[in-house]
C-alpha cells in the first residue's frame, strides 16, 4: 500500500508495507505535528522561559540547561602549584616550572573532564635539532596517568631552548601529594621528580669527573681536558640502559705524524677497577698532522660503564700502524680515578 501525507506542503510517499508497531509511530508523529499545527494557527509560540503555547495555554516544556541542582560530585578544585624540578633525559635538560589542574563539564553529557597541565622549558644538549620523545607519564600511589596526545613537545633547535607542555587526562582519585613524574622507558635510565619544590627526586643529573694529564706517543699526543658521567648520550638523544652511565673523556690530539689519520673505536680501551676491558664507543674523525704537529682541539671518546663507578682505571691506547714511530712502541696508558 501506498501512503501520501501532505506536512505543510511537502509530500512524504512511502511504498513499503509497515508493521503494526511502525504505524502506531507513524501515527503518533501525524498526531504530533498536527498538534503543533493547530498550536500554531491558534496563536501560540513559545514563551521567554522556552514553554510551548498555544491560544495562550502552555501546552509543554522545552529545556537545554543541565540540572545545577545535581552538579557533578568528586571533582578536583582547579588550581595552579609549583613544581620548581629539573631533570635530564635523552640529550635534554628539562626545567618544569609549575603546573595546573582544571577541570571541565560538557554541557550535553554532563561528564566533567579533569586535565593537568605541566608547563616545561627544554634546553637541547646535543648539536643537531631534535624531539624530546621518551615515554613520559605521572604515577601516584594507586594509578598511573600518561602523557595525552595533547602535550605540546615541539622540536628545539640544537644548544637552544624550548617551551613545552605536559599535558595528563587524571580522575578524581588524584593525589597530588604523591604524584611523581616518570620519565623513559624501564629497560633504560629513568628519571623521577615529585610535582613539588620538595621530596626524592632521581634528576639523572650529569657528573663532572676531574681528569687531565698527557697520553704520549712519538708521534702523537692526547692531552685530557676532563671527563664527564651521564646517562644519555646527547647527540644522539638516547639514554644508557637501566644501571648503566655514558663516561666521556675529552681531550686534544697533538699529531705529528703527515697527513690525516684516523683512531678507531678499537684503539681505545678502558680498563675497569674489575679489571674487566671494555671498547670505546665510535671512533675519532680523521686527524690532520705534520712534522712540527697540529693540534686538533676538542675531541672526545665514550665508554659504557656500570652506574656509580667508583674506583681506579686504565685507559689503554694502541693506534693503528702509522702512528707507531721509529721507537716501534705500539701502546700507551694513562690511568685516572673516580671517587
Amino acid at each position: 500500500m501506498t501512503e501520501a501525507v501532505h506536512l505543510r506542503g511537502y509530500i512524504v510517499v512511502s511504498d513499503r508495507r509497515r508493521t503494526a508497531g511502525e504505524r502506531l509511530v507513524w501515527r503518533g508523529a501525524l498526531a504530533i505535528t498536527a498538534f503543533a499545527l493547530v498550536a500554531t494557527a491558534c496563536g501560540g509560540g513559545t514563551d521567554d522561559d522556552g514553554n510551548v503555547q498555544a491560544g495562550g495555554t502552555t501546552v509543554a516544556t522545552v529545556s537545554s540547561q543541565r540540572d545545577v541542582t545535581n552538579p557533578p560530585t568528586g571533582t578536583l578544585p582547579d588550581q595552579t602549584f609549583v613544581v620548581g624540578q629539573e631533570f635530564w633525559h635523552s640529550g635534554f635538560h628539562a626545567e618544569v616550572s609549575n603546573g595546573e589542574i582544571v577541570s571541565t563539564t560538557d554541557q550535553l553529557s554532563d561528564q566533567t573532564t579533569t586535565v593537568l597541565t605541566l608547563a616545561v622549558t627544554l634546553e637541547n644538549l646535543g648539536t643537531d635539532s631534535g624531539f624530546f620523545g621518551p615515554d613520559i607519564a605521572v604515577v601516584t600511589a594507586n594509578n598511573s596517568y600518561p602523557a595525552s596526545f595533547t602535550s605540546e613537545l615541539n622540536e628545539v633547535p640544537g644548544g637552544l631552548k624550548g617551551q613545552a607542555s605536559l599535558v595528563f587526562n587524571i580522575d578524581p582519585a588524584f593525589d597530588l601529594d604523591t604524584a611523581e613524574l616518570l620519565i623513559g622507558d624501564p629497560s633504560l635510565s629513568q628519571a623521577r621528580i615529585p610535582l613539588n619544590p620538595s621530596g626524592a627526586a632521581t634528576r639523572l643529573a650529569p657528573t663532572t669527573v676531574p681528569m687531565s694529564g698527557v697520553l704520549s706517543m712519538q708521534l702523537i699526543d692526547l692531552t685530557f681536558t676532563g671527563a664527564e658521567l651521564r646517562y644519555d648520550k646527547p647527540d644522539l638523544h638516547r639514554n644508557a640502559p637501566a644501571g648503566k652511565q655514558v663516561l666521556t673523556l675529552n681531550f686534544d690530539i697533538l699529531s705529528r705524524k703527515g697527513g690525516n689519520w684516523n683512531i678507531f673505536a678499537d684503539n681505545l680501551a678502558l680498563i675497569l677497577p674489575s679489571g674487566i676491558a671494555i671498547s670505546a664507543e665510535g671512533g675519532v674523525n680523521a686527524i690532520a698532522g705534520s712534522d712540527q704537529g697540529i693540534t686538533t682541539a676538542d675531541q672526545s671518546m665514550s665508554f659504557l660503564v656500570d652506574d656509580m663507578p667508583a674506583g681506579d682505571y686504565v685507559l689503554r691506547f694502541s693506534p693503528g700502524s702509522w702512528f707507531v714511530g721509529d721507537d716501534d712502541v705500539t701502546d700507551a696508558t694513562f690511568e685516572f680515578s673516580i671517587g
